[in-house]
């Protein structure tokens, strides 16, 4: 499972439970984390709510979406702001109700954050497409610089009939 992957990740960032104060506990930085960690919340929720115009303003100009474990056929990096939303911004014709439960974590960086979540995506073809998923952002001046996703592609490669090779 996905998650597996996570005490690793997590650690290897530096890790610490969101309830915990960082090394470097001063208020500044315990503000930057709480708005840092709302930009990543206003992304779940823009797409929970099929709003992908606000993507706009999450991402910053020059930012990345990379995929590593994506089936053939799909990018494995989505690279600017724009590319970013017209990915997004498709998706409503194949998906219909899109639910993210999440848990967001920060780390000792109050720019790196790991979001660990499950997707609950409704398929306007018939079904639903579940996938758990960990995802590592890296928001710099308000707006997402880098967003990693993991997730497994065999769960997605059945769900959509694709093929692995």
């Amino acid at each position: 499972m996905i998650y597996a992957l996570l005490p690793t990740v997590f650690i290897a960032l530096g890790g610490c439970d969101h309830r915990q104060q960082t090394k470097n506990n001063t208020p500044l930085t315990n503000q930057l984390i709480m708005e840092n960690k709302q930009v990543i919340d206003e992304f779940f929720n823009a797409l929970e709510t099929q709003q992908f115009e606000k993507l706009n303003d999450l991402f910053a100009e020059d930012a990345r979406q990379l995929n590593p474990y994506v089936p053939k056929g799909f990018p494995t990096s989505i690279d600017g702001v724009e590319a970013i939303y017209k990915q997004y911004n498709g998706l409503p014709e194949i998906f219909g109700q899109m639910k993210f439960p999440r848990e967001i974590y920060a780390t000792e960086d109050p720019k790196l954050f790991v979001v660990k979540f499950t997707g609950a995506i409704e398929i306007k073809a018939g079904g639903t497409y579940e996938n758990d998923y960990v995802g590592l952002f890296k928001v710099e001046n308000g707006k997402i610089k880098e967003y990693i996703e993991y997730f497994n592609p065999i769960v997605m490669a059945k769900a959509f009939n694709l093929s692995l090779d």
